[in-house]
């Protein structure tokens, strides 16, 4: 899907001129609430002839505002993510001081009239912008008639009488509830790397395992095994993934590793992806490397038996 998008830089002034539909937002995660504003935004682009379009940050805005320091997707995993939904055109700005200091009438003015040439702007129900943040929905419909654009508002996407959230399922991932998480995000939480050599302690002990270098800051998962996919070289594997300390070795830097089921191939400085599809159970500290052994092979014995599951599904 990636091949066939554009891509603008509105930093270096890289304009695209035809109308579109866009969706405003942060859009960490592309959880079922985004995907609902996407879904709008394609019905409009297709009902009017516009192009699905979105403005992204190249860092999400609450890493400026906040100082959070984890997210569930980087700005390469929601292109790609949003690509396959349908959207054809990417804007992409710094979240710098200049723009933090437009003001409302500005930004639209400036960004979604002068360089979107938005004719819709899909938002969600509590989404601010401009200094301050003191523009909303209602500054939008303000401006319709002066900027030539329409306003659609999404309403909230619920679960269990809650309103989806970025910030209540990177919670999710930290304490472990992968089943909630990943439903709320439809689809597997995953994070890509480059796979980097360990300590080699897997291969002495019959499990060789790959070990990621996630390439962004990444929400990190509760300490334990996790029942992942692999996207390696072009080919999908089911797998095993501990994430953790290795406390049986009392190992204090975190490492992700992953042993892939049915794999033995060289792999060090290959880029990977891991989508976490199930949590197994937490790290343990054992008191003997057979203990650990036995662990493992029952760890692997659920693996084949969650492979057969996830074949069929």
């Amino acid at each position: 899907m990636t091949n066939n998008i554009r891509i603008f830089d509105l930093d270096k002034n890289e304009i695209d001129i035809h109308p579109k539909t866009v969706s405003l937002g942060n859009f960490d995660g592309i959880h079922k609430g985004h995907r609902k504003l996407m879904k709008k935004n394609i019905e409009l682009s297709n009902q009017y002839d516009l192009t699905p379009s979105v403005l992204l940050f190249k860092e999400n805005t609450k890493n400026i505002l906040n100082g959070e320091r984890e997210y569930l997707t980087s700005l390469e995993d929601k292109i790609e993510i949003l690509a396959d939904l349908g959207i054809k055109c990417f804007c992409l700005l710094d979240f710098n001081e200049k723009f933090k200091n437009l003001s409302p009438e500005d930004f639209i003015e400036k960004i979604l009239y002068e360089k979107l040439n938005a004719k819709y702007v899909i938002i969600g129900d509590n989404y601010f912008f401009g200094k301050g943040a003191i523009g909303d929905k209602n500054t939008l419909k303000a401006h319709e008639d002066e900027y030539d654009y329409k306003t659609y508002v999404v309403d909230f996407e619920m679960d269990e009488d809650r309103i989806i959230n970025s910030t209540d399922i990177r919670k999710m991932i930290r304490k472990g509830d992968l089943a909630k998480a990943n439903r709320e995000l439809e689809r597997p939480y995953r994070m890509k790397g480059t796979i980097v050599k360990g300590k080699q302690r897997g291969r002495l002990l019959n499990f060789p395992t790959a070990n990621l270098n996630p390439n962004f800051k990444y929400v990190s998962p509760k300490f334990g095994v996790y029942f992942s996919k692999v996207y390696l070289d072009n080919n999908t594997y089911f797998a095993l993934t501990d994430v953790g300390t290795n406390p049986t070795f009392e190992n204090e830097k975190i490492k992700i590793e992953t042993y892939i089921l049915d794999f033995s191939e060289d792999v060090y400085g290959k880029e990977m992806t891991i989508e976490y599809l199930e949590y197994l159970r937490p790290d343990y500290k054992f008191d003997s490397k057979d203990g650990l052994i036995e662990q493992m092979n029952e760890d692997k014995k659920l693996a084949y038996r969650l492979k057969e599951k996830y074949k069929k599904a």
